[in-house]
């Protein structure tokens, strides 16, 4: 076992025994956090049945619900109608705020819609659009599947007039390679995104894909069951688009056409946008945010780590990173909110 590895167990022993002795109990108690801390999920998925999205993005079940039923219990959960209110207004927010919200619209959110109204509590759900109800694959599902599961050993992509060859081995390289291409298609624009995914679908695709892909995202059936629950559903953009490297006026209308088609379809404002595809890519811009304002919304998070006041722009507002371990999250709460 690395250093790294050694190190890392011995601060998730450390959060543990501080959760469960009731530190961070005690500072919420003599430091209350006056700003809310916007929680960042995805996936609520056992890993043995997990097929379509990365581990890191991913919380099981039972790891969901002691997230829901603590939060529900020692700090305030409202909505993100609420906050932006309150924000917009410059009022002051409930000491230990918290908000749920979940980006992509995995069909799994149904099931954690359910858990959060079982506890009272309720949350955001941002959907790309387009992939509800199966109208278009969602390209990351896409791309995880096929590179995972296909029994082919070689992959070979035609870019630009250059070719390039991945190897399709070991469960560790297929991941590598799964990497190597959500990379190339975050970095490019809507003609290369397709080009790739064409030339997976002819190289990769086996007769399971099609069933898999109806399953993996929600149907308008579930979200608006969720609305009637008391969730909040935002948007996402209509497929995913890395907006920074999309044409301007596509970028634009993945922004204004899923506020569009969310509306049309659920007959309900639509308030709030996430933007897509974060990590170790350029994902917004000071262009693409003020598209998002003029497109009529009223709020736009990131995935930058932090919380939201007063102070904050509401179309930049930062979140708090989640993990399986309730103890991490807490602690990415109570210690970071003096940051």
């Amino acid at each position: 076992m690395s250093i790294r590895s050694v190190k890392m167990r011995l601060t998730r022993g450390i959060k543990a025994l501080l959760l469960h002795a009731g530190f961070f109990g005690l500072l919420r108690r003599l430091r209350p956090n006056r700003r809310v801390a916007i929680l960042r999920y995805h996936a609520v998925v056992e890993a043995p049945g997990n097929y379509y999205a990365s581990p890191s993005i991913c919380i099981s079940k039972n790891d969901f619900e002691r997230h829901v039923r603590y939060f529900a219990k020692k700090y305030r959960v409202l909505s993100l109608d609420e906050v932006i209110t309150a924000l917009h207004q410059k009022q002051p927010l409930p000491a230990n705020a918290v908000v749920f919200t979940f980006d992509d619209g995995y069909a799994d959110n149904y099931t954690a819609a359910k858990i959060l109204k079982k506890y009272g509590a309720t949350g955001t759900f941002y959907l790309t659009a387009a992939c509800i109800d199966r109208q278009e694959p969602f390209w990351l599902f896409e791309v995880t599947y096929l590179v995972r599961f296909s029994p082919r050993q070689k992959l070979t992509l035609q870019l630009n007039g250059d070719k390039q060859e991945f190897t399709l081995g070991d469960r560790q390289q297929r991941w590598q390679v799964v990497r190597q291409l959500v990379r190339l298609i975050k970095s490019n624009n809507r003609t290369v995104r397709e080009n790739i995914r064409s030339q997976l679908r002819i190289q990769l695709a086996d007769s399971a894909y099609a069933r898999k892909t109806d399953e993996v995202m929600l149907t308008w059936e579930q979200v608006r069951e969720m609305l009637q629950d008391g969730m909040v559903i935002g948007a996402h953009t209509l497929t995913h688009l890395n907006l920074p490297n999309a044409d301007p006026e596509d970028a634009r209308q993945e922004i204004a056409g899923c506020k569009i088609l969310l509306e049309e379809k659920l007959s309900t404002p639509i308030r709030h946008f996430s933007y897509p595809n974060s990590g170790p890519y350029k994902y917004y811009t000071k262009a693409v945010r003020d598209m998002v304002q003029e497109s009529g919304y009223d709020s736009s998070v990131t995935s930058y780590a932090g919380f939201a006041d007063t102070s904050s722009d509401l179309f930049t507002l930062h979140r708090v990173r989640t993990v399986p371990s309730l103890a991490e999250t807490v602690a990415e709460i109570e210690l970071g909110k003096s940051g």
